[in-house]
C-alpha cells in the first residue's frame, strides 16, 4: 500500500510533467513550427566561442586566482581573492551561470580582510559536471559545499555564505543543516552567517502557497462566494493571485524538469536567444555583450555539459531535499536557522513572488534582516553590484548585528 508521501510525490509529479508538456507544446513547439514554416536559418544555429573557453577558467586573472580542488575523485574549480589564512566567505551561483556571476563582488571587496571565494558548483564551469539526475540529489550538493568549506576554510568553519538563485537555495539547506548539527547533533555546524540573494527558503515559500490555496478552495469561501459572489471573488482572487503570478513566473521550471535532452535544446536554439532575453534586463555597464557571450560559451562548453548540470537540478530534489528529509526524521521546524541571516531582495524579479517568497520568514529564520531593492530584478548582484557590496560589507563588518547594519544603511 502506497504511504502519503509516496501519493504526494506521485501527484506532484503528474502535475509538474503535465504542465510542463503544456509549457513545451505553447511556448516551444508552436514558435520553433512557426520558424520552420518562414525558413528561418537560425532556428538551430549556436555560434563557435571556444576562443572563450580560456578566459573561464584560467585568465581574468587580474584580480582572481584560478584554482582547482578535488574531493573524493571529484573536481571542483573555483576563484579566489583576499589572504587564504583569514576567514572564509564562500559564494553560490545560480543558472545559467558559474563563478563569473561574482566577479563584481570579487574585485569590489576583495580588500576586506577575508578569504573570498566562488566555486563553479557541481554541474556548472569548470567543475565535476555528472550526466545524471541522480548525482544531483540535495544531500550530494550540501556535501560538497560542507567538504569545499573544510578544506577552504582556515578554521574549518565558513564565515559566510553567500547564494543567488539556485545558490541560495542550496545556502537555505547548507544553513539549516549546520544549525541542525550545532544544536542538536554531535557535530559542529560549518555555516556562520548567511547572506541570500532572490532565493525563497522553500519551506517557508510552499507553506505560504499552500495556505493561499487551501484558503481560495475552504468551504466558507465557497459559502461566501454563493452568497455575495462579486466582493467574495474580488477579495479571494486578490490573496490567491500571487499563486497564478507565480506559476506563470516560473513556467520554464517545468520545461527544464522534463526529460533529457527537451530543456537542452530549447536554451540552445536560435544561437541561445533565450540568454539575450534574460541578461539584457540588467545595465550595459554591469553586463556587456562580452559577459553575455561568456556565458553563452560556458553553456556550450565541453558538449553542452553545463546546460545538463544545470537542469539536472530542477530535474531532480535539490530544491528542498533537505527540508524534507528533515520532515521525514521528525524534526519540529525542518529549515530551521538560527544564524544571522541576511537577504537583499530585487522586488521586480520575474521568476519568484515576493509576498511567497518573504511572508512568515520569520517563522524559521530566527535572526533574520531583509532589504529590499524596488528598482532591482533577479540578478541583483550584476544588476546593482554597488549597492549589493556595500551590504555585504556592513553585514560582515557587523558581525551580524543588526542594530550596527541598520545604523549604516543608507534609505
Amino acid at each position: 500500500m502506497l504511504s502519503l508521501h509516496k501519493i504526494e510525490n506521485i501527484a506532484k509529479l503528474m502535475f509538474d510533467y503535465s504542465l510542463g508538456i503544456f509549457w513545451l507544446i505553447f511556448l516551444v513547439c508552436i514558435p520553433l513550427l512557426k520558424d520552420i514554416i518562414v525558413k528561418r536559418k537560425d532556428v538551430f544555429t549556436v555560434k563557435d566561442r571556444s576562443s572563450y573557453e580560456s578566459r573561464l577558467y584560467t585568465e581574468c586573472s587580474d584580480f582572481v586566482n584560478h584554482q582547482t580542488l578535488k574531493l573524493e575523485g571529484k573536481t571542483f574549480h573555483y576563484v579566489e581573492v583576499g589572504d587564504v589564512s583569514k576567514p572564509l566567505i564562500l559564494f553560490l551561483h545560480g543558472f545559467p551561470q558559474f563563478w563569473y556571476a561574482w566577479r563584481h563582488q570579487l574585485r569590489g571587496l576583495q580588500d576586506m580582510d577575508y578569504h573570498l571565494v566562488a566555486i563553479d558548483m557541481r554541474g556548472a564551469g569548470g567543475s565535476y559536471k555528472p550526466c545524471e539526475v541522480r548525482h544531483y540529489k540535495a544531500s550530494l550538493l550540501l556535501t560538497d559545499i560542507r567538504e569545499i568549506i573544510q578544506k577552504l576554510s582556515s578554521n574549518g568553519r565558513a564565515a559566510c555564505i553567500i547564494g543567488h538563485d539556485w545558490g541560495s537555495l542550496i545556502a537555505w539547506q547548507a544553513a539549516a543543516q549546520s544549525w541542525e548539527w550545532d544544536q542538536y547533533q554531535d557535530q559542529s555546524g560549518y555555516v556562520d552567517r548567511l547572506i541570500i540573494l532572490n532565493g525563497p527558503h522553500m519551506a517557508i515559500f510552499y507553506q505560504n502557497f499552500h495556505s493561499r490555496l487551501i484558503d481560495f478552495i475552504h468551504y466558507r469561501n465557497l459559502k461566501s462566494l454563493i452568497r455575495n459572489p462579486m466582493s467574495t471573488f474580488a477579495l479571494s482572487w486578490q490573496k490567491f493571485r500571487p499563486c497564478i503570478n507565480q506559476l506563470l513566473g516560473i513556467y520554464y521550471t517545468y520545461i527544464f524538469g522534463l526529460s533529457r535532452p527537451i530543456g537542452e535544446t530549447w536554451l540552445l536554439l536560435r544561437d541561445l536567444e533565450i540568454y539575450d532575453e534574460i541578461f539584457r534586463t540588467i545595465p550595459k555597464e554591469t553586463m556587456s555583450e562580452e559577459d553575455i557571450n561568456i556565458y553563452k560559451a560556458i553553456s556550450c562548453a565541453d558538449n553542452h555539459a553545463s546546460l545538463t548540470g544545470g537542469l539536472n537540478y530542477y530535474r531532480g530534489d535539490a530544491i528542498n531535499g533537505f527540508f524534507k528529509e528533515q520532515e521525514r526524521r521528525g524534526i519540529k521546524q525542518p529549515g530551521f536557522i538560527g544564524i544571522p541571516t541576511l537577504v537583499i531582495w530585487g522586488d521586480k524579479d520575474p521568476t519568484m513572488h515576493k509576498d511567497l517568497s518573504l511572508s512568515n520568514l520569520g517563522k524559521l529564520v530566527s535572526n533574520l534582516k531583509i532589504v529590499n531593492f524596488p528598482e532591482a530584478n533577479h540578478f541583483i548582484q550584476e544588476e546593482c553590484p554597488d549597492k549589493v557590496n556595500d551590504l555585504i560589507r556592513k553585514f560582515i563588518t557587523s558581525q551580524g548585528n543588526f542594530q550596527d547594519l541598520d545604523e549604516n544603511i543608507e534609505s
